[in-house]
């Protein structure tokens, strides 16, 4: 099916797992291929769960001068400051989470698309988890607005079962919940965002943005988090250390990990048949 890539104007690519290697470093080839590429009328962006501020750096690499997708879809933002997305979520919302975490012995943070901020009171997240934003300071969460993203940390499933009962029908308002463990065991965390706010939707927008259709994209990924991304119709591009999932609805499986520069054997594809 590789016949397809000779259509490809966009590569989507997921950074953590994908693009970077264990030592967070994007590959030669990758770095290389993609200015080529650029030149072509082909263009790479990102779409991965990191924040803006710890996405630009890749971008600033791969001199990426289109929107890329941040925060799993929360925000789509270019290079210069110009924004294609934001997902912010309700300030009624924020607070009832705000409300629930402290009733429930849940620690508390959230995100706009420049900063994560902590109060004293929950400063022990710092410890829990790869924060997804820098971090700021903060005396309380008074004043803190265009909130993108709300992580609630419990130590235990009870308290947990509690907040997310809180919220009652909370689709209804226009919010996603996802409740996920630790590797450790030794925390679960509720991650809440605006309903819209996933890479499906954001990598949509992006795509419409651009003046593309999905016969135009590839997409790379690796991890659970890219499965909706791949029911977008795009050319679907699993790494060789994906999940098993993600591989069974990938057209192509690369014989590369990320470790071994995965992104580059696609992007020489990609050019081999744009050269074609």
């Amino acid at each position: 099916m590789t016949h397809r890539l000779k259509d490809i104007k966009l590569i989507v690519i997921d950074i953590d797992g994908t693009l970077v290697d264990q030592h967070g470093n994007v590959g030669e080839k990758t770095l290389q291929l993609a200015k080529e590429l650029k030149k072509q009328n082909i263009f790479c962006t990102l779409s991965s769960a990191r924040s803006f501020h710890f996405s630009s750096h890749i971008a600033d690499d791969l001199e990426i001068d289109i929107p890329f997708v941040t925060l799993d879809g929360a925000l789509i933002k270019s290079r210069n400051g110009s924004a294609v997305y934001r997902g912010t979520i309700k300030d009624s919302f924020v607070h009832k989470a705000i409300s629930l975490a402290e009733d429930n012995y849940g620690k508390i943070t959230m995100c706009d698309e420049h900063n994560l901020f902590v109060t004293p009171n929950n400063a022990v997240v710092k410890e829990y988890t790869k924060l997804s934003a820098p971090i700021k300071d903060v005396s309380d969460f008074t004043g803190v607005k265009d909130i993108l993203e709300i992580l609630i940390y419990c130590e235990d499933k009870a308290s947990m079962k509690h907040i997310k009962a809180g919220f009652g029908f909370f689709d209804k308002r226009g919010v996603s919940l996802s409740v996920t463990k630790s590797p450790r065991n030794d925390y679960y965390l509720l991650t809440i965002k605006n309903k819209q706010s996933n890479k499906l939707e954001s990598v949509k927008r992006l795509v419409k943005h651009l003046g593309f259709n999905k016969k135009n994209v590839a997409v790379i990924g690796d991890w659970h988090n890219d499965m909706p991304l791949f029911d977008f119709g795009a050319y679907n591009i699993a790494v060789k250390n994906a999940i098993p999932e993600l591989k069974r609805k990938a057209d192509y499986v690369t014989n590369s990990t990320n470790n071994e520069d995965a992104v580059g054997e696609v992007l020489e594809l990609v050019k081999a048949h744009a050269s074609g």
